[in-house]
């Protein structure tokens, strides 16, 4: 009898703790609530990718196991948008990665606060932008005709290239577009992480002599490098996660070195209407990032660090 008064004593108390700051729940159910739409629902259609759903009537819909993998395995488009993926997903990793934890310690050593608020305000701007605003951006900028890249072009005596639309230049124009909407914002989770920094690790550095680059990569990287390994982890695991950007940015013209997986299922599925095998692209693709979590969180224990679980 005294428990269950306690338990209901209990519950009121939590009632009115979450009725009191209701507002701050209300603000955190839209992000669940998007996130329990867009990303969880959609699983319950996971078994899509296993029946023949959208190349034949509903009435005749059935089960067929493995046979829409077994098509993605020798279809070529898929295999160019896989190869694809890899190739802009390495090098938005190589080239992007490092580039915010580069910004974050650059940020640190500026000591005029002005200076730095302009500074971080400049370079986190961009990553509240959509990509149909990027690519206007930069395709204003880029454009062949009535452009800077046109009046650049111009001085120098030559033609302007047309960097949407050449095979050779669309992988770079995305990887460099990436690194300008998202460094800035990356680079806020870096500093964080340095800004906690004892200040007394620094001061006995500078008393034993050591420069401001061996204070930067023995006590500053050093003591963010479970960050580095964390962050490391969550970008392997959306980084074959390229839609947006190559849907806006990328022609057609470009397929051939421009398209991607999520590109590819997003044209089988909602223009060819082949659902089912489309299902199974997404489907791939998610093994695959669910694979190089595990595996990257495997190598963060492996060498003492800890990693996401």
């Amino acid at each position: 009898m005294i428990t269950a008064t306690n338990k209901t004593s209990g519950l009121r108390g939590i009632g009115r703790k979450i009725y009191k700051q209701r507002q701050l729940f209300l603000i955190l159910a839209i992000p669940l609530i998007f996130y329990l739409v867009f990303e969880y629902l959609p699983m319950f259609k996971v078994r899509w990718a296993f029946t023949n759903y959208g190349d034949v009537p509903l009435s005749q819909v059935e089960y067929i196991g493995l046979d829409n993998f077994e098509r993605l395995m020798k279809s070529s488009s898929f295999w160019n948008a896989f190869r694809n993926t890899i190739i802009i997903s390495l090098q938005k990793l190589i080239i992007g990665f490092p580039i915010p934890i580069i910004i974050a310690l650059f940020l640190n050593e500026i000591t005029h606060n002005a200076y730095k608020k302009t500074v971080q305000t400049i370079i986190y701007f961009p990553h509240f932008l959509s990509w149909v605003v990027i690519g206007s951006i930069w395709f204003l900028i880029l454009a062949p005709q009535n452009s800077i890249n046109a009046q650049i072009s111009g001085f120098l005596g030559i033609d302007p290239v047309y960097w949407f639309a050449g095979k050779e230049y669309i992988r770079g124009l995305l990887v460099m577009t990436d690194v300008w909407a998202s460094a800035g914002y990356s680079a806020i989770v870096y500093l964080a992480a340095i800004t906690s920094i004892d200040p007394a690790l620094y001061e006995a550095a500078t008393i034993d002599g050591a420069s401001k680059m061996q204070q930067i990569w023995h006590i500053t990287l050093s003591s963010i490098r479970s960050t580095v390994i964390i962050m490391l982890i969550f970008q392997l695991g959306k980084i074959l996660n390229i839609f947006d950007q190559v849907l806006v940015m990328a022609s057609p013209v470009v397929y051939e070195t421009a398209d991607v997986i999520q590109t590819y299922a997003y044209r089988t599925g909602i223009s060819d209407m082949q659902i089912g095998y489309s299902m199974a692209v997404s489907l791939f693709k998610a093994v695959i990032s669910f694979g190089l979590v595990l595996l990257t969180n495997k190598i963060a224990h492996l060498i003492d660090e800890e990693g996401v679980f």
